[in-house]
């Protein structure tokens, strides 16, 4: 279900790409190439975008995904702590490092990390991810699959009541 609606949301985003800049182009491609699961063509593409633009921490972001993706959580802890030098709390990278830190078995130090996990201005992202983290920490014993498989279920319910409050409070 994820895949299909990473799928379409790339598909939506291609027009767009047409008149952007190539580096934007290249990070389209390489979504695509990543949704796919042609990792290696994806992260070459990722690469090509960042000598474009080596300042842009969203592709800095998408290399750092990509690493996941491939379970390779060492190479993608190093690259989201290199985006959190660069941008200090910026929420998707820091959770990722947690993530990452428990795919590659250091759970408890991923587990505490993302118990103090912050968002700012989207509370149900936050709260969902840190009393999941608390939760897993105090009954461990799971997988680390299934710790990051609950993990980021936790922040889809998170997004879906921040989108129903900010829908309400629009109303």
């Amino acid at each position: 279900m994820r895949t299909a609606a990473l799928l379409l949301l790339i598909a939506c985003a291609l027009p767009l790409a047409g008149g952007c800049c190539p580096a934007t182009r290249v990070t389209v491609r390489g979504s695509v190439a990543l949704a796919g699961g042609d990792y290696g063509l994806a992260l070459s593409l990722y690469n090509e975008a960042l000598a474009a633009e080596p300042d842009s921490i969203y592709i800095r972001q998408r290399i750092g995904l990509t690493y996941f993706t491939m379970k390779d959580y060492q190479r993608a802890e190093t690259a989201f702590q290199d985006i959190l030098a660069r941008a200090p709390g910026e929420p998707n990278a820091a959770l990722y490092l947690g993530l990452s830190r428990i795919g590659k078995g250091d759970t408890e130090a991923g587990l505490r990390q993302l118990s103090a996990f912050r968002w700012p201005d989207k509370f149900y992202h936050q709260k969902f991810v840190r009393d999941e983290a608390l939760l897993l920490l105090q009954y461990p014993g799971h997988t680390p699959e299934d710790i990051i498989g609950r993990l980021l279920d936790a922040l889809e319910k998170g997004r879906r009541e921040q989108e129903l409050l900010e829908r309400d409070m629009l109303l």
